[in-house]
């Protein structure tokens, strides 16, 4: 078996449109028209897209799921087995290596659609994968693809007992013999990565930008634009040890609980970021505050007043047991909050799913429509221009024909004035033809237009109802967090009723005491 891989691609409809059908020639290349036939493609498949069958509605959802990802500029990524014309696999044993090399690649839950061609000796199925994942979201990482499906071909080889490809077992050695000295190599400890629990807490006990940035400041750290991007927030110490805040918030956290990017700006929306100092602005004002501190710490504090320094131990003791009640109920909310949002992503989810399949409908509609009124213009218009075209290039061929006539009946030809004649007639002909082309094209192109305005206008309102969908679920999210936190104040503020009782019990014993 032989994989290759492509680079990643920007169109799913580029690669629908040849994939999925028969290779234009240099004719078609040449007039820029599209191929509408499929004989080359001998089945296909679709794979994690639960109830779609047909493959145009596979590659508009796919559409949908990539749009998702604003940051994925390439979603479309596409790899072909071939197998050696020896060996003659079934559909299924096609179907279940195509479903193994995507798992190879780490891909196995992504959206894909399995093409066979037949327009070769051996067999072979291409592989149309979603980069983006249907829930996630996020892109997957494509870095040595090549590398990974060669790997699982040998693998399979070895299991058949049988190695077509004798290069690829010495490059695999080769390979193995270089990992294991670089593995050799770097067989030394790493440090472990410095995490403070400070900008965890005040994340955790603050509901806003500004209410962050106070807490920040009460403990003397100070927030900062990034001096390489600006859109990155820092976190300087007292210090003067910058760190990125997201970056910090995610170490030590489950892969699952991470923060994202919007998480952080949704937080941050009541900051103005632009009024934030830099790093280094921000670090000269630590070194220029130091000596100031200095000569007010030791004209306010005497002799008498200073205290010897508890031993180390005594001291990261007492950090420890200050700190466990912190870690608990910093624990615990994080696991409410990372709950709360779980269930409401999945609703959200759900939400979304509704409007893309209703969004995805009416794109059918309007495309069908499209195609029933090109196939009208194509009978009215573009079937008598072809017989025309076909009628002159016929008389067009036979006058050439006549002018290449050599010996006796081409001298008389020349000489009776037929020759002139035809000549006039080829440039009349060869004049009117190239108009014609010319009508037909205007006419096209005036039947095109509104057709892509109509797909512009329902690309753009489709645009629309997703960021008030975005919108809405946004402002759903926000009502939802400040009832939780109106109901968090509400339990803080609500009477104790052991504390109530005692009480009532120390006035009691008071008032017996004083009776006679």
């Amino acid at each position: 078996m032989v994989p290759r891989t492509t680079k990643p691609g920007r169109s799913f409809t580029g690669a629908w449109a040849y994939y999925l059908h028969d290779k234009r020639d240099a004719a078609q290349i040449e007039r820029g028209e599209g191929q509408h036939t499929a004989a080359r493609v001998e089945w296909c498949h679709i794979e994690n897209m639960a109830r779609v069958k047909d493959e145009r509605a596979a590659i508009g959802l796919m559409i949908d799921t990539a749009r998702q990802n604003r940051r994925c500029e390439k979603p479309v990524y596409a790899f072909s087995l071939g197998w050696h014309p020896e060996q003659n696999p079934e559909r299924a044993e096609m179907i279940e290596a195509g479903r193994a090399a995507l798992k190879a690649l780490g891909m196995e839950d992504h959206q894909a659609v399995f093409v066979a061609h037949n327009d070769t000796a051996h067999k072979h199925v291409h592989v149309i994968v979603n980069r983006v994942h249907p829930e996630t979201l996020k892109a997957a990482n494509n870095y040595r693809d090549q590398e990974k499906l060669s790997a699982w071909a040998l693998e399979q080889e070895r299991a058949q007992n049988r190695i077509y490809c004798k290069a690829r077992e010495h490059r695999a050695k080769a390979r193995a013999r270089e990992t294991a000295r670089t593995q050799e190599a770097q067989q030394k400890p790493q440090q472990a990565r410095y995490v403070d629990n400070t900008l965890a807490e005040c994340w955790t006990r603050s509901d806003s930008g500004k209410s962050f940035l106070t807490a920040l400041e009460a403990k003397g750290w100070k927030l900062a634009k990034g001096d390489r991007k600006e859109n990155v927030v820092m976190a300087v110490t007292p210090s003067g040890r910058a760190f990125a805040v997201l970056r910090e918030l995610n170490k030590g956290l489950a892969p699952g609980r991470k923060l994202k990017g919007e998480d952080l700006d949704r937080k941050l929306a009541d900051l103005n970021r632009e009024l934030l100092p830099s790093v280094e602005q921000v670090q000269g004002a630590i070194v220029e505050e130091r000596p100031r501190k200095a000569k007010t710490k030791a004209r306010t504090q005497g002799p008498e007043q200073t205290e010897q320094k508890a031993p180390p131990q005594a001291q990261s003791a007492f950090h420890a047991a200050s700190q466990a009640p912190i870690k608990e109920d910093t624990k615990a909310q994080q696991a409410q909050e990372t709950e709360r949002r779980e269930r409401f992503e999945d609703w959200a989810a759900r939400q979304r799913q509704r409007l893309f399949s209703r969004q995805l409908e009416d794109r059918d509609a309007l495309h069908h429509d499209h195609e029933r009124r090109r196939e009208v213009w194509a009978n009215r218009v573009g079937e008598p221009h072809d017989r025309w075209r076909e009628r002159t290039n016929a008389q067009i061929r036979a006058i050439e024909e006549r002018q290449t006539q050599q010996g006796f009946k081409g001298w008389l030809y020349r000489v009776s004035g037929r020759a002139e004649a035809d000549r006039e007639e080829l440039d009349a002909l060869r004049e009117r033809r190239q108009a014609r082309a010319r009508e037909l094209e205007a006419s096209r192109e005036a039947m095109e237009a509104p057709l892509r305005g109509e797909g512009a206008a329902l690309r753009e309102r489709q645009e629309v109802e997703l960021q008030r969908l975005e919108r809405q679920l946004a402002q759903r999210w926000e009502q939802s967090w400040n009832r939780a936190d109106h109901r968090a104040n509400e339990n803080e503020r609500a009477p104790d009723p052991e504390r109530e009782a005692g009480k009532s019990h120390q006035h009691g014993g008071r008032s017996r005491s004083r009776e006679p």
